[in-house]
């Protein structure tokens, strides 16, 4: 009952709105109610386009080279040229088939008793026991016994021993060959050509150097007056010159070298005589 009445009284509101805008405004109320609805209607809000933003585009950095320093030339400098030393052939077996002596010799029982403690164990591993350091079979050295035979030979073979023999153990057995040889000029000049091979062959140790200087000259001299050679190959001749000019001796060893061609002596080197000659007085020269 209380909802009709409800419904009534609505009725009855909106009849009277109606009837009261008809006579207030001269129009009749569903055009005031229209109206009214437009004046309170929201304008639409008409969405702006959404304008996407430009991606922001990070520069790349700028890369920085540095220069580059320029390569300093590294400037060698010139290997002054290598002057081979003229030399006669050195051969291993040089003087293998060579006899030296003349008749047969009388060994001395003592001459191993004479070295000192070092050169006789330096001398039983070449020469005495059998072992790596035992270079040629053929050399025997008895202890207590006949060794005629090894003098005989030893010098025959020495030059085997060139790289390992100390100066020490090479003068005993020159000058023990030495005296074996009873004064033969002959048998002496071959003894200091085998002892000054294998002195030279050591050069870069001073001590074998002057060693062959000494052998050389002892030699030089024994052609000089007692045999008084003449037009053959001397090895002292070639070897000490080259000796002294490897010291620097140039006029000594030009004094030689006149020597030599005054006996008419012969080289094995490249160049002989001439060609040392000319080499000695350019240095000369030099050093003037």
């Amino acid at each position: 009952m209380l909802i009709l009445k409800l419904v009534l009284i609505l009725i009855w509101t909106l009849v009277g709105a109606f009837l009261f805008s008809k006579v207030i405004f001269g129009k009749d109320a569903a055009e005031w109610l229209v109206e009214q609805w437009k004046a309170l209607n929201v304008k639409k809000v008409v969405a702006k386009p959404v304008v996407k933003a430009t991606p922001v585009v990070q520069p790349k950095p700028i890369e920085v080279v540095k220069p580059q320093p320029k390569p300093v030339a590294v400037v060698k400098p010139t290997p002054k040229p290598v002057v081979k030393e003229e030399k006669e052939e050195e051969e291993e077996d040089a003087m293998a088939n060579v006899q030296i002596f003349k008749k047969k010799i009388k060994a001395r029982a003592t001459f191993y008793e004479s070295l000192t403690d070092a050169q006789k164990a330096e001398f039983r591993s070449y020469f005495v026991d059998e072992g790596k350091d035992k270079l040629v079979k053929e050399l025997t050295y008895t202890l207590k016994g006949n060794n005629d035979a090894f003098f005989e030979r030893v010098f025959n073979y020495i030059f085997a021993f060139r790289k390992v023999i100390s100066l020490g153990l090479l003068t005993k057995l020159t000058e023990e060959l030495l005296s074996l040889s009873e004064g033969d000029s002959d048998v002496q000049t071959i003894l200091f050509e085998a002892a000054i091979r294998v002195a030279y062959a050591r050069r870069k140790a001073v001590q074998f150097l002057d060693q062959a200087e000494v052998w050389s000259k002892e030699d030089v001299k024994l052609h000089q007056t007692k045999l008084n050679t003449k037009g053959k190959i001397v090895y002292s001749f070639t070897r000490l010159a080259i000796i002294l000019e490897k010291k620097g001796q140039f006029k000594e060893a030009l004094a030689l070298v006149e020597e030599s061609k005054s006996r008419n002596l012969k080289e094995k080197t490249k160049t002989g005589l001439e060609g040392r000659k000319a080499r000695l007085l350019k240095k000369l020269a030099k050093k003037a």
